[in-house]
């Protein structure tokens, strides 16, 4: 029997729920093993789950995290691919903020060699969302237009690498001149600053078309409305967070946020008959109940890493024992790349 140190939400609100405490960790089972995590990558989804507006989580208390990387601590009787002291990365549906991780192996993946341990928590859940959107939705085509919201944060950076394997045109919302400017080292012409300028007047006046073939949305509200008065004939607007319900302060105003919520554009279907347009929506959460597709996108984003394509950018990383204060500074939205926590 292990013993495990675990941040869990105590109790919907602000970051204060987050508590530390004891849990014991059973043996593996045949097909499960046990990692000694040594990152653990934070998402927006933690946050929404802090406060009570994921459904997806289970009830409070309970631990969240999706991604951690570390070594193999303990390995099942039928587990060949992984052995004790291995470097691995993981993707788990909760259950990340602890300091040992029980989970399935085939939601492991070997750490690539040049990765640091923040590199590899930073990267599953980040990536595979960014990959689900653009190829297993979307259907990236070489060359074809993309718009990525929130492009400096994590899914967006991901997003990035991944259109810029199919040498897409892409244009890149973001909140400020600092975020502006990494966008220009990524390699990113289009880059537009939405608190200065509508991205919509924008994208108009600098796409050939006149609009845009794939959108990936996270923002939610407005940009949904304009994201689809973009979209040329046969384009996909892909929308996976609602990152403009995100509350600012420690709790949510729950009269604004019914009414941002109730006001959130409908798509109906002779509507997108009419325009040739695809509007389509997905929470990773569920992904682990498509097994083949999980794996078959991890191990293309593997592959990708292995020939240089792809590495998660963190931006800033906190011990294990801040959690509170890394999901106050991800959710100031200053954040550029991953923030990740680190365990001693």
């Amino acid at each position: 029997m292990h013993e495990a140190a675990v941040i869990e939400i105590s109790k919907f609100g602000p970051p204060e729920v987050l508590k530390i405490r004891k849990q014991s960790i059973a043996p593996p089972a045949p097909d499960e093993m046990i990692i000694r995590v040594r990152a653990i990558g934070l998402n927006f989804a933690d946050i929404f789950e802090r406060l009570g507006l994921y459904a997806a989580a289970p009830k409070a208390p309970f631990v969240p995290g999706f991604e951690v990387a570390g070594t193999v601590e303990e390995v099942g009787s039928s587990v060949e691919q992984f052995e004790r002291g291995q470097r691995v990365l993981a993707v788990t549906r909760f259950g990340g903020y602890q300091t040992l991780l029980k989970t399935q192996q085939s939601l492991v993946r070997a750490l690539p060699d040049d990765f640091t341990f923040e590199e590899g928590a930073g990267f599953a859940t980040t990536y595979l969302t960014a990959y689900h959107g653009l190829l297993n939705l979307a259907h990236l085509q070489h060359q074809e237009s993309v718009l990525i919201h929130a492009a400096a944060g994590g899914v967006g950076t991901a997003a990035v690498q991944i259109a810029q394997v199919f040498d897409a045109e892409i244009f890149a919302t973001c909140g400020s001149q600092e975020k502006t400017n990494f966008l220009k080292e990524m390699g990113i012409e289009h880059t537009i600053d939405y608190r200065k300028t509508d991205f919509e007047k924008e994208v108009r006046s600098r796409s050939d078309t006149g609009g845009i073939d794939i959108i990936m949305d996270s923002v939610g509200g407005e940009t949904f409305r304009k994201g689809y008065r973009l979209l040329n004939p046969m384009g996909r607007l892909i929308v996976f967070g609602l990152g403009d319900l995100m509350p600012s302060g420690r709790k949510p105003n729950w009269p604004k946020l019914a009414y941002k919520y109730l006001t959130l554009p409908r798509f109906g279907p002779a509507k997108l008959i009419g325009d040739n347009k695809t509007v389509a929506g997905f929470n990773l959460a569920y992904m682990f109940k498509f097994k083949s597709t999980f794996s078959d996108s991890m191990d293309q984003l593997m592959a990708w890493v292995r020939d240089g394509r792809l590495r998660t950018v963190v931006g800033r990383t906190f011990p294990f024992e801040q959690a509170a204060q890394a999901q106050t500074y991800l959710q100031s939205r200053q954040s550029i790349g991953k923030v990740v926590l680190t365990v001693d």
